[in-house]
């Protein structure tokens, strides 16, 4: 136990209600203060929890020197990162933040640059020898097998989650799409998310698989656990294997069963949308961190997590008294 009560300060939460309220729980016994900082005044996540502060997407570097400032000053014991843009900046940071006193949640700088570049990922799993798609991009496609393999799915290099991903049936699909942009054969099956916890020693703590059942605006809304031997396996082997992985990671693959057939589509080193079904299951990520990071205490395998167990989203509404 730490010698004062922790200060987790929780970066761009959102309307990730879920994921604030599991930290906050997690900190309730330990009489500790969370902290979001967000730069949207009206973020739902705010009400869940203690205290906010104003500040902005990492990429810029003014943000990530305010951030850099804020954690001098206000001497949070841990830094977590929750949103895709934020990580490649928070990574340069982090040992500047450590040497100061702040730990962070983050994989290492190398694991973070392969993970948030499609391109990248896709090598290094190719490389690595895991089943992957066949890819190329709109400006090599007519140098490519692929462009003769129609439908095609198209996605920026270095989006995240399912924002603005097409799929393109024919020729004329292609039109107006950057020429960077990525092209995938599509992969058969289920998709899967796994989430996936690596510990400072660089073992994988546990692998919690979850049917994508219903998808919206990116996020998943309608989810199961599945408990599916050869895609924990492999997504066992993905995160011990990359270089410097640490903590949540989520990685994406499509099962088709009758062929006993994965493809790996892609890996977020970070907390994903459906993180709340895996803490659910039992796989208390948010504990394990705070083990680890303030306890210095190494989190035990689990392999003896609920499946089955079925996830279903729906709209609610937070008020706010805002009278005078």
């Amino acid at each position: 136990m730490p010698p004062h009560p922790p200060h987790i300060l929780l970066l761009a939460p959102g309307a990730k209600v879920g994921l604030a309220r599991i930290w906050k729980e997690a900190i309730k016994s330990r009489q500790g203060l969370l902290t979001a900082w967000e730069t949207d005044a009206y973020a739902p996540a705010l009400s869940v929890c203690h205290r906010a502060t104003a500040g902005g997407a990492l990429e810029d570097g003014r943000n990530l020197e305010r951030l850099h400032e804020w954690c001098r000053r206000e001497k949070p014991d841990l830094v977590v990162p929750t949103r895709h843009g934020d990580l490649s900046a928070l990574a340069t940071i982090a040992d500047s933040l450590r040497a100061q006193g702040t730990a962070v949640a983050i994989s290492s700088n190398e694991c973070i640059t392969l993970c948030t570049d499609k391109v990248a990922t896709h090598d290094w799993l190719r490389r690595s020898g895991f089943p992957t798609p066949k890819q190329t991009t709109v400006a090599a496609l007519h140098q490519s097998s692929l462009q003769d393999h129609l439908p095609l799915m198209a996605k920026n290099a270095r989006g995240s989650g399912s924002g603005g991903i097409r799929l393109c049936r024919s020729a004329s699909d292609f039109a107006g799409l950057p020429a960077d942009w990525l092209l995938q054969s599509i992969a058969p099956g289920i998709e899967f998310t796994v989430n996936t916890y690596v510990d400072a020693q660089g073992s994988s703590v546990c692998a919690i698989p979850h049917e994508r059942i219903l998808v919206q605006d990116g996020e998943v809304v309608r989810a199961r656990t599945v408990r599916n031997p050869t895609v924990m396996q492999l997504a066992r082997q993905i995160s011990e294997l990359l270089p410097g992985a640490r903590g949540p990671l989520n990685i994406q693959i499509f099962w088709e069963e009758s062929t006993a057939r994965a493809t790996v589509i892609e890996i977020n080193p970070r907390f994903g949308g459906g993180y709340p079904l895996a803490h659910r299951a039992g796989g208390t990520f948010v504990d394990w961190l705070l083990q680890e990071y303030l306890d210095h205490s190494t989190p035990a395998r689990l392999d003896d997590w609920e499946e089955k167990l079925l996830m279903v989203r729906y709209r609610d509404a937070i008020f706010h008294s805002q009278a005078t």
